[in-house]
């Protein structure tokens, strides 16, 4: 009777320690990322906007998750001239891509360009 409980500790303690081991395991630290986060929303992402086009280009962008580019609360769009040879980063908030667009006319805007940053890409775009 000795003899089991012996054999069943240790057996205990050995199928503990492959769990914990494996559990573990499972957090190995990766680039850019913590062992465990609740609600990680990921990084950041950015556009560089560059105008090797137009004299100037009048640009209005808005950080935006919403299919139609609807601003994210908090984030009203942000209206700027990109001259020649001009270029603009613009940061995006975490699960958020950046919309942009160039105005046709005065008062007057074209389609939205849509740069998918929300898995915290750094991408470049020219008009």
């Amino acid at each position: 009777m000795g003899e089991w409980r012996m054999v069943r500790g240790a057996l205990g303690r050995i199928v503990l320690s492959v769990a914990l081991l494996l559990a573990m395991s499972s957090c190995v630290y990766q680039k850019n990322q913590t062992l465990w986060v609740p609600f990680d929303f990921g990084p950041p992402g950015q556009l560089a906007l560059s105008n090797f086009r137009f004299e100037h280009a009048a640009i209005e962008a808005v950080v935006s998750a919403a299919p139609d580019c609807s601003p994210i609360p908090g984030a009203a769009p942000v209206d700027f001239d990109l001259p020649f040879k001009g270029t603009r980063v613009i940061e995006a908030a975490p699960d958020a891509d950046v919309c942009w667009r160039w105005g046709t006319a005065p008062g007057q805007w074209g389609e939205w360009n849509r740069a998918f940053t929300a898995s915290g890409r750094a991408l470049n775009a020219q008009l």
